[in-house]
């Protein structure tokens, strides 16, 4: 993967740069009008989160 370094070499990524890259995610508290949504603010956390298998306009919580 890609992305993941300022010189952009492919690397695969460990759990301690997922989490590094991961870090700086904001959500967006849903209203009566709209959802919850995460907060993107590097292409790399689009990616991620896309291998991850997580859609960022439908954050899952858990049950409690």
């Amino acid at each position: 993967m890609s992305g993941l370094y300022p010189d952009n070499r492919r690397v695969r990524p460990t759990g301690r740069m997922i989490l590094y890259h991961l870090d700086s995610l904001m959500l967006r508290p849903g209203t009566a009008t709209s959802p919850p949504t995460i907060l993107i603010s590097q292409g790399v956390q689009a990616h991620l989160l896309e291998l991850l298998g997580i859609d960022e306009t439908r954050p899952r919580w858990l049950e409690t």
